[in-house]
């Protein structure tokens, strides 16, 4: 009789791991900290998690170590060579994988409790946003390109919180809009995007070609990137996203995100769109020459 101990290997493990003993002993450190009522909240929480990048790898690693039941993945990209140099799930052997494929097998390596239920790695629309954000509980948002405002748009009429980080060479910034309580659009941004967005069709109206073609337009080149910065980017994200959760700490909301610079070092709590601020007038001044290109 031929045994095949792959697949014996997986049930037992499958056995396991729904065990609630396995459970307790996964949190059982991060339970020092954290409530039951707590842990069972942020494992409850369905997370959406919108680009897998040098950011939004590590959100996922750190999501799925929390245990948490449902996850959605959403990435269009596959793994190249220059994603080496930071992105936590690139790796010689994953290179040519899609990094939706990838960070699914990961999550399930750490967590097999945790149900990966939905993978979008097409390029998005309304329509596929739409149904990722349906029924998701929070959105983490690390896309980079211009159509991106559709997460935000879609994510306010759901009402539901959607987290949102980047870097730059040296740090960071992340944002909590917390859509549950208001719609984090101030008159100064309202403005802003009208001179923007003069004579564009609304991101919800585009289709796929559109959508490619404005992000052609509006992208920004190839910046510099660092492994620590990122990763420290995305850390912060995922501290957000469990405060924001469980209401333990001070979650910095909307208008408010946080500034760091690793090379300063500094970290920061910054109010956007201030009118007493000279960078916001920048940005102004710097629309208003790209529309008149």
């Amino acid at each position: 009789m031929c045994i095949d101990l792959r697949k014996l290997t997986f049930k037992i493990r499958e056995i396991i791991v729904t065990n609630k003993s396995f459970i307790d002993e996964f949190l059982s450190r991060t339970s020092l900290f954290f409530t039951k009522s707590e842990l069972a909240k942020i494992r409850d929480t369905r997370f959406a998690i919108a680009g897998l990048g040098g950011v939004g790898a590590i959100v996922a690693e750190l999501v799925a170590r929390w245990g948490v039941k449902r996850v959605r993945l959403l990435d269009k990209d596959r793994y190249e060579v220059s994603n080496l140099n930071r992105q936590i799930f690139a790796t010689t052997y994953t290179l040519g994988d899609y990094k939706t494929d990838v960070a699914k097998k990961r999550i399930k390596e750490i967590s097999p409790c945790t149900e990966v239920e939905m993978v979008i790695n097409k390029r998005c629309d309304a329509e596929s946003v739409f149904n990722f954000l349906n029924g998701a509980d929070i959105v983490i948002q690390t896309t980079d390109s211009p159509s991106s405002i559709l997460f935000y748009k879609i994510a306010r009429s759901f009402k539901i919180p959607l987290v949102n980080g980047y870097s730059t060479v040296t740090g960071g910034c992340v944002s909590v809009y917390d859509y549950r309580n208001s719609d984090c659009y101030s008159i100064w941004e309202q403005i802003k995007d009208k001179l923007k967005w003069r004579g564009i069709k609304d991101v919800l109206e585009m289709n796929s070609e559109e959508l490619d073609l404005l992000d052609k337009m509006w992208g920004h080149g190839t910046t510099p990137t660092i492994n620590f910065v990122t990763n420290t980017v995305g850390c912060i994200i995922v501290s957000e996203a469990i405060k924001l959760i469980t209401n333990k700490g001070k979650s910095v909301k909307y208008p408010y995100k946080i500034e760091f610079d690793l090379f300063s070092p500094s970290l920061r709590k910054k109010k956007m769109c201030s009118l007493f601020c000279l960078s916001n007038y920048k940005k102004l001044i710097q629309i208003l020459k790209n529309k008149m290109r």
